[in-house]
């Protein structure tokens, strides 16, 4: 059935190696491709940035895991010299009876705590508050609760979504292009293929980091795998810079600058549209 499958995606033959190739190691070019209209010998690009992205996230969701551990005893003796029941009673008074329990769970744990030492500097920051708390605000802090008292399921949830706003991501990117490539007379259509092209190739590169052993054994193997994922946090920026450069033919100081800009506002946006799709699906099934 996957072989059945795979073959009915990409019509196996040489368009799936030719456009790998060209994928991983020509950055640009299958954009250049399609804007000359060589688009039949190439694998659809939306089909192949689902089957990536399916798969990446497929390995982040069995791969990923929260480990909480102890903080330094004086650091948080220090925190909570600074935190006082009426602080704890503020934030309180703004949730829910089940949040309340989650709080009163929390704070029977060790001072060691993280989850402890989170809440309370939780509970400050409300505490500190003078004016009262927006009906957002509230909402905001019952759901740090819930992460504090269970930060393995709001990661679920982020894995869950981050591909949807990964997704949602790519005609913002090719936005972000027109506007920084004003003038250049590419359409935008032209711009979203090079934003899938660019995002199916990063998928490809952090599926071989997250296959890369997580405690890597002292010695070559150790050593070697800190090289390898060096090397491929590398070759990602030089990538997406060589992509932007043979596809816009800048100059190599203009295509730094406007490859730093993309890379910040990108970010910038990415986490925000992630966390907005957790409290969208959380509302949801409230």
């Amino acid at each position: 059935m996957v072989a059945e499958l795979v073959r009915e995606t990409f019509d196996l033959d040489s368009r799936l190696s030719r456009t790998l190739g060209k994928l991983l190691f020509r950055p640009g070019e299958l954009a250049v491709e399609f804007s000359r209209n060589r688009r039949a010998s190439y694998v659809s690009p939306i089909r192949l940035y689902l089957f990536v992205s399916i798969l990446f996230f497929f390995l982040l969701s069995i791969t990923t895991d929260v480990v909480i551990a102890p903080v330094d005893k004086a650091e948080v003796t220090r925190e909570l010299e600074s935190v006082t029941e009426t602080d704890v009673d503020h934030l309180l008074r703004q949730l829910d009876v089940e949040q309340r329990q989650k709080v009163a769970q929390i704070l029977e744990k060790p001072e060691t705590s993280l989850a402890r030492l989170a809440l309370l500097q939780l509970a400050k920051g409300v505490g500190d508050r003078s004016e009262e708390l927006e009906a957002v605000e509230v909402y905001v802090f019952g759901r740090l609760v819930d992460a504090i008292y269970e930060p393995a399921s709001l990661l679920d949830q982020l894995v869950d979504n981050l591909p949807v706003a990964i997704f949602i991501m790519l005609p913002v990117y090719a936005l972000l292009l027109k506007i920084f490539y004003v003038g250049r007379h590419r359409y935008y259509v032209e711009n979203l293929v090079f934003a899938t092209h660019l995002h199916t190739f990063v998928f490809i590169l952090f599926t071989l980091l997250l296959l890369l052993p997580d405690q890597p054994s002292v010695g070559f193997l150790g050593t070697a795998t800190t090289w390898l994922a060096t090397l491929l946090w590398l070759w990602l920026a030089l990538y997406h810079y060589l992509a932007l450069k043979r596809y816009f033919g800048d100059s190599h100081f203009a295509t730094l600058l406007k490859f730093s800009g993309l890379m910040f506002v990108y970010a910038v946006l990415l986490l925000p549209a992630a966390f907005s799709l957790v409290t969208l699906v959380t509302v949801i099934m409230i």
